[in-house]
């Protein structure tokens, strides 16, 4: 019970203490840094790769032509038959099965371009 209560009065007197030196403001001063800090890495942890994979997937939609192999994000394939504009398409489907969809809607763009063989 005495080592208890010494620790006790020990703690109370160091906290006086340490409330005494601090300067007023001092608090907010300190924990600026740290502020600071944890955005930049969220930044570049978190921010800064999505928008790396946004721009790629805007040059990926913006390279797109009729012949392409496409998923859409709901997991529909498709051949990309005809471009209305820079936001619709119409995909094919099937043999009779076109359907239009929007072009931020795709997921995955496989290019029919034919790689020669080294012999």
């Amino acid at each position: 019970m005495k080592i208890l209560a010494v620790i006790l009065a020990l703690t109370v007197s160091a906290f006086a203490q340490g409330e005494a030196a601090m300067q007023p403001g001092s608090g907010m001063a300190s924990l600026l840094p740290m502020m600071i800090l944890f955005f930049v890495v969220i930044y570049f942890f978190m921010i800064r790769p999505e928008q790396k994979k946004q721009k790629e997937m805007d040059k990926m939609r913006a390279a797109l032509k009729v012949g392409d192999e496409i998923v859409t994000m709901a997991g529909i394939c498709g051949t990309v038959h005809k471009i209305i504009d820079e936001k619709k398409i119409v995909i094919k489907i099937d043999e009779k099965a076109m359907m239009t969809i929007l072009s931020a809607s795709i997921g995955n763009v496989n290019t029919n371009e034919v790689k020669e063989t080294k012999n």
